[in-house]
């Protein structure tokens, strides 16, 4: 466990290794959740102050995650919500990897000014042509955690004119997101995976430039430059002058516990966050004779599926995948021990050949 973690985590019961699946929340956001439901509970919450305020509190914690000012993020229950704002404006061809996540090629299939195209993810870059609108990727692919090279699809894009989404899911607060220094037009992350945070919590980065292009379709009072004042009756006038106007009503105990989780990854230098989580997984394929894949997650094939799901239960190893594909994720919370276990269980049915790098 990397020293950080160590306040935050008591030594855990099994070994877990599926971040990517749902992270696991620190001792801080425990006690701040108990804490909001008991005060639910007695009925004595100021909701706006205790509960609802530490949504802006998270947007300036989340910014430096994204590589993004404070006021180009918006708070958003799920990533799904941000990709359907973002894809009402298209018109013209979707560019994706074959395989993208549901969360954001459903609504670019749903979107009826949308033409999508799907390409390999590895050759995202190449495939983008002068009539692509917009490319739309995983930066970490949640499946097997192959890295997106997200130079140079921004650069690809820029050279039609075309704008680019990018799902950062699996990347934040592991892979540096610049999302300023990229020219990333739009950036999406759910939080409860490796931000720690409860789940509910989502973020969009949605640049400057953008701001009077793309509706606030899912804006309600929480999208007004002065929330708590603007209950009933406002004009479009009244939305916020940077991207809150796209906020979403907070589910208010999840951003409650949002708060700590993203104070907490915010205390370890985001070097140390990279190399010790991507460290592991890059340890892991060593050990099992499989390609790394530059990021926390690592998927591999095994032959015999059912023995192989049954010896890592049995070695109480937490890993996601239900057939032949199985993946590992790991965070602060793991360390070479979690790594060596899996491996002692996984040698026997890996097979090399079909693993994915």
């Amino acid at each position: 466990m990397h020293e950080a973690a160590r306040a935050q985590y008591e030594p855990l019961t099994r070994t877990y290794l599926d971040t990517a699946g749902y992270g696991l929340p620190t001792a801080s956001t425990v006690d701040a959740v108990k804490s909001a439901v008991d005060r639910w509970r007695e009925g004595s919450a100021d909701w706006a102050r205790d509960w609802d305020s530490a949504g802006d509190r998270c947007r300036a914690q989340a910014a430096p995650l994204f590589g993004a000012p404070a006021a180009e993020i918006a708070l958003l229950p799920a990533v799904s919500v941000g990709a359907g704002v973002v894809l009402s404006v298209v018109r013209g061809e979707v560019l994706v990897p074959d395989d993208e996540f549901a969360s954001i090629l459903l609504p670019a299939l749903a979107h009826e000014g949308a033409r999508v195209r799907r390409v390999p993810f590895a050759r995202l870059a190449e495939e983008v042509r002068p009539e692509t609108a917009l490319v739309a990727t995983s930066h970490v692919r949640s499946n097997d955690g192959r890295v997106q090279d997200l130079a140079a699809v921004a650069h690809a894009a820029r050279s039609v004119g075309a704008q680019v989404l990018v799902d950062a899911t699996h990347s934040a607060g592991i892979l540096p997101v610049d999302a300023d220094g990229l020219g990333l037009d739009f950036v999406l992350a759910a939080a409860y995976k490796h931000l720690l945070c409860p789940r509910g919590v989502a973020f969009l980065r949605i640049a400057r430039r953008h701001w009077e292009d793309v509706p606030a379709l899912a804006a309600s009072w929480r999208s007004a430059g002065e929330p708590y004042s603007h209950y009933y009756g406002p004009t479009l006038g009244d939305l916020a002058g940077n991207a809150a106007r796209y906020d979403v009503s907070l589910a208010w105990h999840a951003w409650v516990g949002a708060e700590p989780a993203l104070a907490y990854l915010s205390s370890v230098p985001a070097a140390q966050r990279r190399d010790w989580c991507v460290g592991l997984a890059d340890r892991l394929a060593k050990l099992l004779g499989v390609p790394a894949t530059g990021s926390s997650i690592l998927a591999v094939e095994v032959d015999r599926p059912e023995q192989a799901h049954a010896g890592l239960r049995a070695a109480r190893v937490t890993v996601s995948g239900k057939s032949s594909l199985i993946r590992l994720s790991f965070h602060l919370y793991n360390d070479t021990a979690d790594a060596e276990r899996a491996a002692e269980v996984l040698a026997p049915f890996v097979n090399a050949e079909r693993s994915l790098g």
